[in-house]
């Protein structure tokens, strides 16, 4: 782990609900903000997933490869959509975008379970899964610039969610999943770089892999997910993100605004706040 740089999201307020794990010589490790036996609750998260994921008939190879080789990064937090457990996320995948530098050899992801809530549609699981990327999205534009290689407007082909300078493509699972491969024991979102799927492209991998994955998803469930109808014509990448196929019309609640943005406006209000009630220009 690269330990020099200071982690901008580690309050002393949040250390506690920090879990940052990994799957290190067969069983899983607290890695930050000191290495410890991983809980009870982190185990028992990470043994779903992993048992989930390591089955013979689950789809993405890419992802099988990844637990297999212990290239992630596990944590276990409060319920998702909720401010403690934005802050946990977002300073242990800053913690893993340190550990985990983009390599031509070597593909890596950051999981993120969550306490609950028992989301009971795909509606539910959506807007919290929503609400949750809003939540670090505005912790991380104090801190960082967004990836200037993808687009900031969540409705656009070009968009991938960035965060500490990383853009990653989202993936979110939870129990009321229509697919059988989204459906863990409680939500899940996985943080995939945007750049691993570069380098497979360039290296001429991805339609292989593309086949590959669809194929196993059709054996699973019957069909291929219909949402891939809209990503490979011309829709952006967030009708990809929650699982569920969206509405017609339906547009990306996110709202990306940058850091000149943020600092004009804090710039305002403190102009505003120290000029006396009904002063004249």
């Amino acid at each position: 782990m690269h330990a020099a740089a200071r982690n901008p999201f580690t309050p002393a307020s949040a250390e506690v609900a920090r879990s940052y794990h990994g799957f290190l010589d067969s069983r899983l490790v607290r890695l930050s903000p000191e290495v410890a036996p991983a809980g009870p609750e982190a185990v028992r998260a990470h043994e779903e997933f992993r048992a989930m994921v390591m089955s013979d008939p689950y789809p993405c190879v890419v992802g099988r490869g990844l637990l297999r080789r212990g290239d992630y990064r596990f944590g276990c937090y409060p319920a998702l959509g909720t401010p403690q457990s934005a802050r946990a996320v977002a300073a242990d995948l800053w913690q893993f975008i340190q550990d985990f530098p983009i390599r031509q050899e070597t593909f890596a992801s950051f999981v993120a379970s969550f306490a609950g809530p028992d989301t009971e549609s795909e509606q539910e699981f959506e807007e919290l899964l929503w609400q949750q990327l809003q939540s670090l999205h505005d912790l991380d534009r104090e801190h960082h610039d967004w990836n200037p290689i993808v687009g900031t407007d969540p409705n656009t082909k070009g968009f991938s969610f960035s965060f500490a300078g990383r853009p990653f493509f989202i993936v979110g699972m939870h129990p009321a999943s229509s697919r059988i491969a989204r459906r863990p024991g409680m939500p899940v979102i996985v943080f995939n770089a945007h750049e691993q799927f570069n380098i497979l492209r360039e290296n001429g991998l991805m339609p292989r892999i593309t086949r590959t994955i669809r194929a196993r998803d059709e054996k699973l469930q019957g069909t291929i997910n219909p949402a891939l109808a809209l990503f490979d014509a011309d829709h952006p990448e967030t009708v990809m993100y929650s699982g569920r196929v969206p509405d017609e019309g339906w547009t990306c609640p996110v709202h990306i605004a940058d850091r000149a943005a943020v600092a004009a406006v804090a710039a305002v209000a403190a102009v505003a706040a120290v000029e006396p009630a009904g002063s004249e220009r």
